[in-house]
């Protein structure tokens, strides 16, 4: 093989895996702007008071990314209509789909940029320890947040160890290490991957304050139980949060406390919430969390179940005739199994009920039989054994030996993608 085949053949390869997966990726940023408006109906109507029930919702998003290969948008007429007319324009515009993924990478690099920026700038400031915890302590007003997934800083301004005692303190960080423990800063990692993954829904960027408002919502109500702390004292604990970094800076965008993210403005809702807290049964709460579990590893199995494989064995026999310019005969009439078997080294024809079929349909030129083999999804990818034909066998039933593709190394990844 030369090295202009093994370009060509590279190239051939990466043109396909992008049109493969942009097109189920397409089809879950469909899917998505349901799941979204589904969420957003119910976190507002039935579920708004809810508070534990409405941020499960939000695990919701993580069936959609295994939604791509359903079998529905091919196989029904209305998922067709639907879904599958991305399909053709991708397969046609191969540009489109380097577009989505270079989109994909653009947004992806604007988060890291932005958390690098944030990590490098923690890093840089003071650490203490306080109450038995280590924090990074920083001179601008603030406020008190957590970054990080695997190695979580918690940063305080400097203004609040100041001004606050130790009980109010131990409430504050108490409140940051609730975020760690319910695992928030995994899931808002996890919706940056698929706001990145799905960026031509705007929504799903547009719904990041929503999301982390209801991840606050529960914070807030695990903390004031932990803590023992009356709703009324955690209110005003905040409201003092608001004042100290307020006169603190003068620009200051009345942010809420704990948040750690600018999205979440809205304080007085969060002051109604605060103020609307009833105690919850722990028993209660891991019922519900393992129930949502369950029901998405359901969700996900189920729809493994109605999708096509990582590959699918393909039954169609079709002969077409080539004249050296034109196709002069194509046809996948079943009649052709009947007349036609094959193993792994050779194909089996029943000469005269073959030569009477092409006959009786005007075959003429050169005439070429395909079988076997696999595809990735419905007119996506795939690949077929074939073998040419030729007339004057004197026996029953022609054996034709064949190259069989499916040993070469391209192949097996294909298969694999």
């Amino acid at each position: 093989m030369t090295v202009q085949e093994i370009w060509d053949s590279g190239a051939g390869l990466l043109n396909f895996c992008a049109v493969y997966y942009v097109i189920q990726l397409l089809k879950c940023v469909q899917i998505s702007f349901m799941i979204f408006a589904f969420v957003f109906l119910l976190r507002k109507t039935f579920l708004k008071n809810k508070v534990f029930l409405k941020g499960v919702l939000w695990s919701l998003f993580l069936p959609v990314l295994f939604v791509g290969k359903i079998k529905f948008f091919y196989e029904n007429i209305i998922g067709a209509i639907l879904f599958s007319w991305w399909t053709e324009i991708c397969k046609i515009h191969v540009w489109i789909n380097w577009v989505y993924l270079c989109g994909i990478f653009i947004y992806a690099a604007r988060l890291f940029y932005k958390k690098r920026k944030l990590k490098k700038l923690v890093a840089g400031m003071e650490k203490r320890e306080v109450e038995g915890t280590f924090i990074y302590v920083t001179k601008m007003p603030v406020t008190p947040s957590t970054i990080g997934i695997f190695r979580p800083k918690i940063v305080m301004p400097e203004v609040i160890l100041k001004e606050y005692d130790q009980k109010d303190l131990q409430t504050i960080l108490l409140h940051e290490k609730t975020h760690i423990q319910l695992g928030h800063l995994l899931f808002y990692f996890l919706w940056d991957i698929l706001r990145v993954i799905l960026w031509l829904n705007p929504l799903l960027t547009m719904g990041t304050r929503y999301f982390r408002e209801d991840m606050e919502e529960i914070c807030d109500l695990v903390t004031i139980q932990r803590s023992r702390r009356k709703a009324y004292t955690y209110g005003q604990l905040l409201l003092k949060s608001m004042r100290v970094l307020q006169a603190e800076n003068e620009h200051f965008n009345m942010f809420a406390t704990f948040a750690g993210d600018k999205e979440y403005q809205n304080i007085r809702q969060r002051l109604t919430r605060i103020a609307q807290y009833k105690p919850y049964k722990r028993i209660a709460v891991v019922r519900i969390l393992i129930v949502a579990i369950l029901c998405i590893a359901a969700m996900v199995i189920w729809i493994q179940n109605i999708s096509y494989d990582r590959y699918n064995e393909d039954s169609v026999m079709f002969a077409y005739g080539y004249d050296g310019k034109n196709v002069t005969f194509f046809d996948t009439n079943h009649v052709l199994q009947q007349m036609i078997s094959y193993d792994d080294k050779y194909a089996y024809v029943d000469r005269e009920a073959f030569e009477n079929y092409l006959e009786e349909n005007n075959a003429k030129g050169d005439i070429f039989i395909v079988f076997g083999g696999f595809y990735k999804l419905p007119g996506v990818g795939g690949i077929g054994c074939s073998c040419y034909y030729e007339f004057g066998s004197k026996e029953q039933v022609a054996k034709i030996p064949y190259e069989n593709p499916m040993s070469d190394w391209r192949v097996k990844l294909l298969k694999m993608l």
